[in-house]
């Protein structure tokens, strides 16, 4: 299994050592968010240094590195985004992300777009992240902005999506990720999804870290799906082989 959206900050080496037993084998370390400019930096450092962690744990982790969107129209945001393609460029990082709107303001858009051109000149997938609050409206908008920027289809994964927003996604042609976290989606819901959707361009992540979290979700839903008899090829695409090969792994 390779969870695609992970905060590891967030858990102990317990818990990291428990994914590991339940079949977790990696995992797309998600950076925690930053909260002012002068953070930011850190905080994709410290993402890096979450996957030498991992890796001594024997999971297979990579991470990815964005200006969040949040901070748009704050004084230090350029350099920021200067500082971009260094970073995109060290060991572990495979994508440009999370990118999440929060209020859709033309600021934010701003920001969103020059950050999917960076993304596109250097050949890097990105990751965007649909919010819980005004769900439906940023996903469009969201989509709307991947669109505009004649973002190639299939090098976005857009995650945090719902029964309301997933089709969308996936009729674009983008990959859609299901994060099984208590504040977007229970299990039986995405299992559901998951025998809806079928599993082309779906990605499965738990969310674990992020505050709390159910730490075995994905491996649940895992079990869930081989016991309703999904055919192992199925099986294998949605808890791993379709997210790592989106990921370049």
């Amino acid at each position: 299994m390779f969870d695609a959206r992970l905060t590891p900050a967030g858990l102990s080496d317990a818990d990291v050592v428990t994914l590991k037993q339940f079949g977790v084998t990696g995992a797309l370390v998600v950076p925690q968010p930053a909260l002012a400019i002068d953070d930011v930096t850190n905080s994709w450092d410290a993402a890096r240094q979450q996957l030498t962690r991992l890796e001594h744990a024997g999971l297979d982790a990579v991470t990815l590195t964005a200006v969040p969107l949040a901070l748009a129209g704050k004084r230090g945001v350029a350099s920021l985004v200067a500082e971009l393609p260094r970073h995109l460029g060290k060991p572990g990082v495979v994508a440009l992300g999370p990118l999440m709107l929060h209020r859709g303001s033309e600021d934010e858009l701003e920001l969103f777009h020059e950050q999917l051109a960076l993304a596109k000149h250097l050949a890097r997938p990105v990751v965007v992240t649909a919010p819980i609050a005004r769900h439906e409206a940023l996903v469009a908008k969201s989509l709307a902005a991947l669109l505009d920027a004649k973002f190639p289809v299939a090098r976005a994964l857009v995650d945090g999506l719902t029964l309301k927003t997933v089709r969308s996604a996936l009729a674009r042609g983008h990959f859609a990720g299901l994060t099984l976290h208590p504040d977007r989606l229970d299990v039986d819901v995405a299992e559901r999804m998951v025998h809806a959707l079928g599993p082309d361009r779906l990605v499965l992540g738990s969310g674990a870290g992020d505050g709390p979290s159910d730490l075995l979700s994905l491996p649940r839903l895992v079990a869930r799906l081989k016991l309703a008899r999904l055919s192992g090829g199925v099986l294998s695409r949605v808890s791993g082989k379709t997210v790592r090969a989106f990921l370049g792994r």
